[in-house]
């Protein structure tokens, strides 16, 4: 499978022809389906993103660039509670949790998978971190440029902790799938990755709260990205997550169809 047969014009069209059915039926559709369809059309977007092939090349760029939109969290309303979907808002204060607290659970993860493989040592679960669905009391506090530089310490550090942890395991330790069908070492990199990319995402680039108005700025985005990618060749070691784009792609359409 490759990026012509994934970004192909057809695709293209057939979801164009689906946002314009949505738009024209919106006054009697579900208000709260046509916001999950939304944040839908925005994860696309986001995968539509093409990275680095290799997982920690992945992972060291899509930190970059998200650092750099961290450094501007203290500009942002932290009371506001950004919705992505039913379950699952954000605020300034929250994504720099999840991220750090995502980066240190995956690279505990790195040590027992490999207990896993080479001893047959099941691991444990140790989740101490509190989940995207749920909102601390500190999560709406304010952040300031100081605390910010604080983060962005620990954050960097648990970051390049997981890259240099990963630099030591070979091919077959990253390829290694767990007795119980799990993600392999290689996929969790990516996922590490493109989660980092996800949070900064709403908070640098929120969705209008509104139904219909959320609706069709994922759809003007994700229409972007897509005559962006059919006229722009795909960089030299780049490539995309494939599996879970076409995942998207099918639940998206299937969706859509259905609630027409």
């Amino acid at each position: 499978m490759n990026a012509s047969v994934e970004l192909h014009t057809e695709l293209f069209n057939t979801l164009h022809n689906l946002q314009e059915q949505v738009r024209a039926q919106a006054a009697h559709l579900d208000q709260a389906q046509l916001f999950e369809l939304a944040t839908t059309r925005a994860l696309l977007t986001l995968l539509l993103r093409p990275h680095p092939a290799g997982p920690i090349a992945h992972l060291e760029a899509a930190h970059a660039a998200a650092r750099s939109q961290l450094e501007h969290l203290p500009a942002y309303d932290p009371t506001r509670l950004i919705a992505v979907d039913e379950g699952h808002s954000y605020t300034p204060r929250k994504v720099l949790r999840r991220i750090l607290d995502h980066a240190l659970d995956h690279l505990n993860q790195i040590d027992q998978w490999l207990l896993w493989q080479q001893q047959g040592i099941v691991p444990v679960p140790t989740d101490g971190w509190t989940t995207s669905g749920e909102t601390l009391p500190e999560d709406l506090h304010p952040v300031n440029q100081a605390e910010i530089q604080s983060w962005l310490w620990r954050i960097d550090l648990a970051v390049q902790l997981v890259a240099q942890r990963a630099r030591q395991l070979s091919s077959e330790q990253l390829d290694w799938t767990p007795p119980d069908g799990g993600w392999t070492l290689r996929y969790m990199l990516h996922h590490l990755a493109e989660a980092e990319t996800y949070y900064c995402y709403w908070i640098s680039e929120p969705l209008p709260e509104e139904a219909l108005a959320r609706y069709n700025a994922a759809s003007q985005r994700l229409e972007q990205r897509f005559r962006h990618l059919l006229s722009t060749p795909l960089p030299p070691e780049q490539t995309f997550s494939y599996a879970r784009i076409r995942e998207t792609v099918d639940a998206l359409i299937t969706t859509e169809q259905a609630l027409l």
